[in-house]
């Protein structure tokens, strides 16, 4: 691991940016000139005048089901530059891992063209199962190579039906999809390493005729 970014915690917020901009790239592959993307809550009001827009909303954010016995439960040892040119190890603890829920919705004038942009938004997801490189924006990625990109099950249609009606909306259809990252702590623990050790050695005989 290099060196943590300061804004590394930006990465949730980079994250969603990264997303709506790989849908956007694959809209314009399939013919679209301009799609506007939404990261905030699909209402109405966020979607007016933007028309045709992909709604690519961040809905819960949770500890990875798979790193929780790992999260946080060690430190590695990294060798970094002091001022002065000399160098040190320190410890860092290791990188929280949380996962991504967003419900993906696409908007425009007619449903016919809503359901080609969602097509053409799971097109994209499945082919791009892992986005890396120049598909991840921001600094906070600047030591984190991938991430994952995957298609959730569907929604529970009662709870679907409750999230629309909560911002008054009608229901609409959607995709779920999620990714992992970490979270990378930049506290140091300073280390002192044991660089000699005395080390004595007993005759044991001579010890227990000493004690009779």
């Amino acid at each position: 691991m290099g060196v943590v970014p300061a804004g590394q915690h930006h990465i949730i917020k980079e994250t969603s940016e990264s997303l709506g901009e790989l849908l956007q790239s694959v809209f314009r592959e399939s013919g679209y000139k301009r799609v506007h993307l939404v990261v905030a809550a699909p209402k109405q009001e966020a979607i007016e005048g933007k028309l045709p827009a992909v709604s690519v909303y961040l809905y819960n954010v949770t500890l990875d089901e798979e790193g929780i016995a790992s999260n946080r439960s060690e430190r590695s040892i990294h060798r970094v530059m002091n001022t002065d040119g000399t160098t040190r190890e320190v410890a860092v603890d290791t990188p929280l891992w949380v996962r991504l829920d967003y419900l993906i919705s696409t908007w425009a004038q007619t449903p016919e063209e809503e359901q080609l942009l969602m097509g053409a938004a799971i097109k994209g997801i499945i082919e791009h199962p892992v986005m890396r490189g120049p598909e991840l924006k921001g600094e906070s990625f600047a030591v984190v190579e991938e991430i994952p990109l995957l298609l959730s099950q569907k929604l529970d249609e009662g709870v679907l039906s409750r999230f629309w009606a909560s911002l008054n909306q009608p229901l609409k259809p959607g995709i779920q999809c999620w990714t992992t990252v970490p979270i990378l702590p930049t506290r140091e623990y300073e280390i002192n390493r044991v660089v000699e050790r005395d080390v004595r050695f007993f005759d044991l005989n001579k010890l227990n005729r000493a004690q009779r």
